[in-house]
């Protein structure tokens, strides 16, 4: 069901809407650094006020939230004044409801020291860290590349090893960016089966003609290009052969293992470090988790909208690893950063185990 947006203007039903919703639920104020919680103070006036605590400097233009299990509110406002205690006005400009309910409600799980429900995340890697950690790496990558392409320049007459901190503008990149779907062109002068036509004709218009290389040299009629995941989750670049032959099935099975060895060359020549800090989790849902900390050294890890892979710790020895993209990042009133992940892939095993832990979770009384 596709979300309902509903905008309102009109300043006679701002009190009205303030005090159904700001009053007793969670408030957070965007700022550059990340969602900060704020206190809903009162309106008087034409004016709205909160309470805003560890922020130094407020933009004209301002936004601040809240959500219930059936809303989420978004307020536009512009600042006017800071008066004493804190406390903040602001002329509202608009107010935007979005009918958009969680799709299930995340279990709270007990704190540091409750008990067993007590977990953590572990073995952090962002895919912005991932990308700075290659730009810092580079006579290894160029080693690593070394020991790939000797192992194709036999069979392949032309071989491109691509990174992430190459450059995003890319074209290949940023469709595997978007997808892990490998590009298999078995030969570009003949219309394959109807099943592989959508991808063929993907391929020819949004990247055959957009690589000079290749359209300056026409004897090469054939591609595969598979991406470069770590851990078969966050893509970082990919692998491409062309031939002047048409490729076979069995050369495209070979070209997946060359891509999942470049990772295992990675991760043995440690390019990539893991940090084994262990972060608390505060909640968790079958769509989603939130984790909290306070030293914000830790924030260096997160982004909202990043893709981080990591961990999850369970009790009786068990993890499960898991691909997320952040969706928000919070200061709460108490200094507590909280970082809500939303869970986009998690392989077989891991979801097993994680299914098994929320299953125990929601049994608990």
């Amino acid at each position: 069901m596709a979300d309902i947006i509903k905008t309102i203007t009109d300043k006679k039903l701002f009190e009205k809407i303030f005090y159904k919703f700001f009053m007793n639920n969670p408030v957070f104020i965007r700022t550059k650094s990340g969602d900060l919680r704020i206190t809903f103070f009162g309106y008087t006036d034409g004016l709205v006020a909160f309470r805003i605590n560890f922020l130094k400097k407020i933009y004209g233009d301002t936004l601040v939230f809240t959500r219930n299990r059936e809303h989420l509110i978004y307020l536009h406002l512009k600042f006017t004044e800071r008066q004493n205690d804190n406390i903040y006005l602001f002329l509202p400009v608009r107010v935007q409801i979005i009918s958009s309910a969680r799709r299930e409600n995340r279990k709270v799980l007990e704190m540091e020291g409750g008990g067993k429900k007590v977990v953590y995340v572990s073995n952090i890697i962002s895919d912005f860290i991932i990308e700075n950690t290659l730009a810092l790496s580079l006579k290894q990558i160029d080693r690593i590349k070394e020991i790939i392409k000797f192992d194709l320049e036999r069979h392949f007459e032309h071989i491109r090893i691509y990174l992430v901190n190459e450059g995003m503008s890319d074209v290949r990149m940023k469709f595997f960016m978007e997808n892990k779907t490998p590009l298999f062109i078995a030969n570009l002068n003949e219309q394959p089966a109807e099943k592989k036509r959508k991808m063929f004709n993907f391929y020819v218009n949004e990247i055959y003609s957009k690589d000079y290389y290749l359209q300056n040299r026409k004897n090469l009629i054939s591609e595969i290009s598979i991406p470069v995941l770590y851990r078969a989750k966050i893509p970082y670049g990919y692998a491409q052969v062309n031939n002047s032959t048409p490729f076979s099935e069995s050369t495209f099975a070979t070209l997946k293992r060359v891509a999942m060895r470049i990772d295992e060359l990675f991760i043995k020549h440690k390019v990539f470090s893991l940090s084994e800090e262990r972060l608390l989790v505060s909640d968790v849902s079958k769509s989603g988790l939130g984790i909290v900390f306070k030293e914000r050294k830790f924030i260096r890890f997160f982004k909202e909208g990043c893709l981080v892979y990591f961990d999850f710790i369970l009790p009786e020895n068990k993890k499960a690893s898991i691909l997320a993209i952040v969706r928000h990042i919070a200061l709460l009133e108490n200094k507590i950063i909280k970082v809500g992940c939303e869970i986009k892939d998690i392989d077989a095993l891991s979801e097993v185990n994680f299914d098994e832990f929320l299953a125990s979770v929601n049994a608990s009384p």
